[in-house]
């Protein structure tokens, strides 16, 4: 069975007809009449179908169906959907079904989803999209990260509040910067110890080729004298060095296989378009997780739509997040960057106050990107200086084309002219995306370590106001004041830098957003990470006794 006889059937049936012709099944699938022929052969031989080539002018080829093919249909799709993988099942979703067959195969696809108790514990999840790269010097975007956690470890773990030992079981002062033991008897995905050298080589190729180059700059270089001992030259304190390394970017990998294979509680199993599947890992640092597998498969938005609309008893969880959505001048490419006085004119044309007010997770008005800390800073007046037109970039999310419009109504009201286009994530902080763009709609959630995920948000290439302000020389020098203070100041640092993004007009913050987290009711109580995604090596299935 293949999408080109199901797509052929469906017509017969819109048709009232078992007969269609070879130009009218040629034209039901889109491929070539020669292609078909020889899909016809196949079915013919399967007993499928009949076939009659037709003879002189005006008689033309016949496809014709068996009385019992519905049967057929019915009993293959019985056949097949309860032994496919789910990957599987997800591409034959795509084919071309008639209306109620496609209603009974999504029924059998949705039972499949959740919890699955065979000879192992399996927990299967639809998700939207393709997974970008789990490589930890890669990762800006929630999901990512979060996965990207279950796969590696770091030297340290910060939990909210405190950091805590993880590969490195203690750390001590050195006259060169501090000296970390590694610890014993921990084994990588693919079987090898870790050692000394592979924290060597994972922390040197972060600062040889990480996207955070700001953030990791104190670290001056590693070594290894001892095969658990790894030096870390720095002048930093000591109070920054370990929340640094409990980052995701200082993941630990394993050379050669950057982004697969790591220390943590799953190993990544399988990676591609259709499916994501992590394994437990035996012999990992912490505990071994309940459920053996944890399998991502992708479907469309659509199909994703109809399953947790079908999910009556769906968990439901409102999560605050720190960050914000906001406005982005884009200081690079766009005429903007030269015109100070323009980009005020389109500050004072912001009304916060009406993003909130459609409604949704638009939480409440951001005046920085903190938002218990949240408060209004005064904008120079302006007049409109150029009658340049103004293109503006949005993500093709409903919010965010909402978002988008009310942007380019306000802007247009204050007497700018405004062309609305979209982008995909991944290609955001391409340069051709950029190059297009005077204005960009983009969010920022932090959720790791709010005071880092600030200073990465600001400096990062992995982020677009990091990219977009690198060469802000006022900025910068306000950044390098973190480096001389005490963690416990930073707070005011963050007001400081906050208050100079409105007045130098180079970020408008708009919204804090309150996201809506949806779980199914088969989760039961759900515990969530630092990222508002479920803790997968914590969750578990009761078993029945």
């Amino acid at each position: 069975m293949n999408a080109k006889l199901v797509a052929i059937y469906r017509h017969a049936l819109e048709t009232g007809t078992r007969e269609v012709t070879l130009r009218e099944a040629v034209e039901a699938v889109g491929y070539s009449e020669k292609q078909v022929k020889r899909d016809i052969k196949v079915w013919q031989t399967l007993g499928w179908v009949e076939y009659q080539a037709g003879k002189g002018r005006g008689h033309e080829s016949m496809l014709r169906f068996r009385p019992d093919f519905a049967r057929t249909l019915s009993g293959w799709v019985e056949t097949s959907f309860s032994t496919a993988s789910m990957a599987d099942a997800a591409k034959w979703l795509e084919w071309d079904w008639p209306p109620a067959l496609r209603e009974l195969i999504q029924a059998r696809i949705w039972n499949r989803f959740g919890f699955e108790q065979t000879e192992e514990d399996r927990f299967v999840f639809p998700r939207t999209r393709t997974l970008e790269s789990l490589d930890p010097l890669d990762i800006h975007i929630a999901m990512e990260a979060s996965l990207s956690r279950h796969v590696f470890d770091r030297l340290f773990e910060w939990d909210g509040t405190t950091v805590q030992p993880s590969l490195a079981h203690h750390i001590e002062d050195t006259p060169f910067g501090f000296r970390c033991y590694i610890r014993k008897g921990v084994t990588f995905h693919n079987g090898m110890t870790l050692a000394a050298k592979d924290v060597v080589y994972s922390l040197n190729r972060l600062l040889a080729r990480g996207k955070q180059v700001w953030l990791f700059a104190p670290i001056e270089r590693l070594e290894s004298p001892a095969p658990y001992v790894v030096d870390i030259h720095t002048k930093a304190h000591r109070a920054y060095i370990e929340r640094l390394l409990a980052q995701t970017p200082a993941s630990i990998t394993y050379e050669g296989a950057e982004g697969g294979v790591g220390t943590g509680p799953f190993k990544l199993e399988k990676r591609s378009e259709e499916v994501v599947r992590l394994r437990a890992f035996e012999r990992g640092l912490r505990p071994r997780p309940s459920l053996d597998v944890v399998e991502f498969v992708t479907f469309s938005e659509t199909d994703y739509a109809k399953w947790s609309a079908g999910d009556d008893q769906s968990l439901v969880k409102w999560i605050a997040e720190a960050g914000a959505r906001y406005l982005m001048f884009n200081l690079q490419h766009s005429w903007l960057k030269d015109d100070v006085t323009a980009r005020l004119a389109i500050q004072r044309a912001i009304d916060k106050e009406a993003f909130v007010e459609l409604g949704g997770e638009r939480h409440q008005v951001a005046h920085g990107f903190f938002p218990e800390a949240s408060r209004p800073v005064p904008a120079p007046e302006a007049a409109v200086s150029s009658c340049r037109p103004l293109r503006l970039l949005h993500l093709p999310f409903e919010v965010a084309t909402e978002d988008a419009a009310l942007v380019a109504e306000q802007l247009r009201v204050a007497g700018f002219t405004v062309e609305t286009e979209t982008y995909t994530i991944g290609c955001l902080l391409q340069e051709e995306t950029l190059r297009r763009a005077d204005l960009i709609l983009c969010g920022e959630m932090m959720s790791e370590d709010l005071d880092l995920a600030f200073l990465a948000f600001l400096t990062s290439e992995l982020s677009l106001v990091g990219k977009l302000i690198a060469h802000e020389t006022e900025l910068r020098k306000m950044m390098d004041r973190y480096r001389q203070t005490d963690m416990s100041a930073w707070p005011w640092l963050h007001r400081d830098v906050e208050r100079h993004l409105t007045e130098a007009a180079l970020v408008i913050p708009l919204y804090h957003v309150a996201r809506e987290r949806r779980f199914p009711s088969f989760l039961g109580e759900v515990p969530l990470d630092v990222f508002g995604h479920p803790r997968y090596d914590q969750l578990w299935i009761r078993h029945s006794v």
